[in-house]
């Protein structure tokens, strides 16, 4: 079972829950068997991105839980930096990224900072386990 598929179940779960509708009945409005909604919240299954926006219409899922559902199951969002209202500089990031009256030699240089970055995560990373893996034989 993926990580990412319990993820999915327990927000959707949560958000039937929320709307206190039973599986059969979420499975009823979005044209599923009640047996399927069973298995996507045991984390046996993953929906289609299909089944996915079939569920938030069934839920009457605003567009941030819609886009929340979609990222736990695997998907891009419509919006994503809707999933990003912790890390707002990563958000400005984006809208920077993306706005087309910002230079594109300004935008190329903010991607090439940001893989620089990237690459030096992986490298604390590394270096934090390879420590931590001494100190265990140690």
């Amino acid at each position: 079972m993926q990580h990412g598929s319990t993820d999915l179940g327990a927000l959707l779960k949560s958000l039937r829950e929320k709307r206190d509708v039973s599986q059969s009945k979420l499975a009823e409005r979005a044209g599923f068997d009640h047996s399927y909604i069973s298995r996507l919240e045991g984390g046996r299954r993953m929906p289609t991105r299909e089944a996915v926006h079939r569920l938030g219409e069934a839920m009457d899922l605003l567009q941030p839980q819609l886009d929340s559902l979609l990222a736990a199951a695997g998907y891009l969002p419509r919006d994503v930096s809707s999933l990003l209202s912790s890390e707002p500089a990563i958000g400005e990031i984006l809208d920077l990224l993306q706005d087309k009256t910002v230079p594109m030699e300004f935008r190329d240089n903010l991607r090439q900072i940001l893989r620089l970055l990237a690459d030096q995560g992986r490298f604390a990373i590394r270096e934090s386990s390879t420590q931590d893996s001494g100190t265990h034989q140690a």
